[in-house]
């Protein structure tokens, strides 16, 4: 019987908490949880404790973030000799076979660093599609439409929410960068998998709920986003990176918006040139160690 932790970092996610932890205790295939719990004071650590005691909590000094509170849990798990970990979000739920399914496709695959499950709405009626499954997923949705679709399918891209990640992933992957607070962590450990030859994919057989909400982000937000997003771009090893040439793009860019009377455009692209040489440090650290295969991070 393989090993396998399930780990979960929590957020003021009360709400969340019965439907989540609940269904892992409905597990076809035995677990070990790992709840990282990064919220402030101690009632939701309190409550995880009381109704869910099988649970193996870490309760943070501080807001870790999602990518180090899940290093914490992948580190404990990889001490524990698991085989596999599963990483699942707090406001998702799996199907009694989602997990054993998971495992048994990574047994017969070893090429794939991550798989991850179809992701359903709250109603179970609908695939939610912003999680990876999309037009580049052609033969996916075929084979879903015409109902026979096969066991695991490539993709470039799939949302964190849940991934089943084998031991070697861990062992020469590693970790989340810490480079990366909240948002596009994923992203960047998707590159690292993708260019350490592993591949990345998804299994229609096995299925998750989550109850994802889209919420309006205030522009503070929306510009740690956006910078965020542009982090990942020049962390990505699997293309080139220098400053200069950063530079001498956003300098074409500056005085393209600048003759078209776009000032607003030109600020804009001066405040991410800026953003990018006081990153520069970070950024050559973070593509010199995840160039490696080694634990990174954890």
């Amino acid at each position: 019987m393989k090993k396998v932790f399930v780990i979960i970092v929590t957020y003021k996610g009360k709400r969340w908490y019965d439907k989540c932890f609940e269904s892992l205790r409905t597990s076809t295939i035995p677990e070990q949880t790992i709840v990282v719990d990064n919220s402030p004071g101690e009632e939701d650590a309190k409550y995880i404790k009381d109704h869910f005691p099988e649970v193996h909590l870490i309760k943070t000094e501080e807001n870790l973030g999602f990518g180090r509170a899940n290093n914490l849990g992948m580190r404990y798990a990889l001490d524990k000799g698991c085989d596999y970990v599963f990483l699942l979000n707090q406001d998702a739920w799996i199907e009694s076979d989602t997990i054993e399914k998971l495992v048994s496709i990574g047994d017969r695959h070893s090429e794939y660093g991550i798989l991850s499950p179809l992701f359903l709405k709250p109603n179970e009626e609908k695939i939610e599609m912003i999680m990876g499954l999309n037009y580049d997923n052609r033969p996916l949705i075929n084979d879903l439409y015409f109902g026979h679709p096969g066991e695991v399918y490539e993709t470039n891209y799939v949302g964190a929410c849940a991934w089943l990640l084998p031991r070697k992933t861990m062992e020469q992957i590693g970790g989340f960068d810490p480079i990366f607070f909240h948002y596009e962590e994923d992203d960047n450990y998707l590159y690292r998998v993708q260019y350490h030859g592993m591949k990345v994919g998804i299994c229609p057989s096995a299925r998750i709920v989550h109850d994802h909400h889209d919420s309006a982000l205030s522009d503070e937000k929306l510009q740690i986003r956006r910078m965020q997003v542009l982090l990942a771009e020049w962390t990505n090893i699997n293309h080139s990176f220098t400053v200069s040439a950063i530079a001498r793009y956003y300098m074409r860019k500056w005085m393209s918006s600048i003759c078209k009377g776009k000032f607003s455009q030109a600020r804009t692209q001066c405040e991410e040139l800026r953003y990018c040489v006081k990153k520069r440090k970070a950024i050559a650290y973070s593509r010199s160690e995840n160039m490696q295969k080694k634990a990174n991070w954890l």
